[in-house]
């Protein structure tokens, strides 16, 4: 950003009281502040920030395919296999329960939907 001091003023700025003259121009993390914070009509705005990039929309998972959960994935992505089906949620929990050190997390959720077939 920059900005051209339109009417001199005196502001606090990096640990100084300091004189902004007339015509003085101002780049940067300077230019924003008194952009937002000089007296009213104090400063002119030469070059605005450019606008930043909207943010990229969180992915949502992917519903893998086949007959194996993909018990070494991510949970979401085990969910999604589950996709709410007590069958699945059986063998899911089976997969994961036979792991080394199974996610607790993982299994009373896959338990709580694999009693629901009951």
């Amino acid at each position: 950003m920059r900005v051209r001091v339109r009417k001199p003023f005196t502001a606090y700025w990096n640990y100084a009281i300091t004189e902004f003259k007339e015509g003085a121009e101002l780049e940067g993390e300077q230019a924003r502040h008194f952009a937002d914070n000089a007296p009213e009509g104090s400063v002119e705005i030469l070059e605005a920030d450019p606008e930043p990039a909207p943010a990229p929309k969180p992915s949502e998972p992917v519903q893998p395919e086949g007959d194996e959960p993909p018990v070494d994935g991510t949970i979401d992505d085990l969910m999604a296999w589950v996709d709410g089906d007590p069958d699945r949620a059986g063998r899911a929990l089976e997969a994961e329960q036979a792991k080394d050190k199974p996610r607790s997390t993982v299994v009373k959720r896959l338990t709580a939907l694999a009693d629901s077939e009951e």
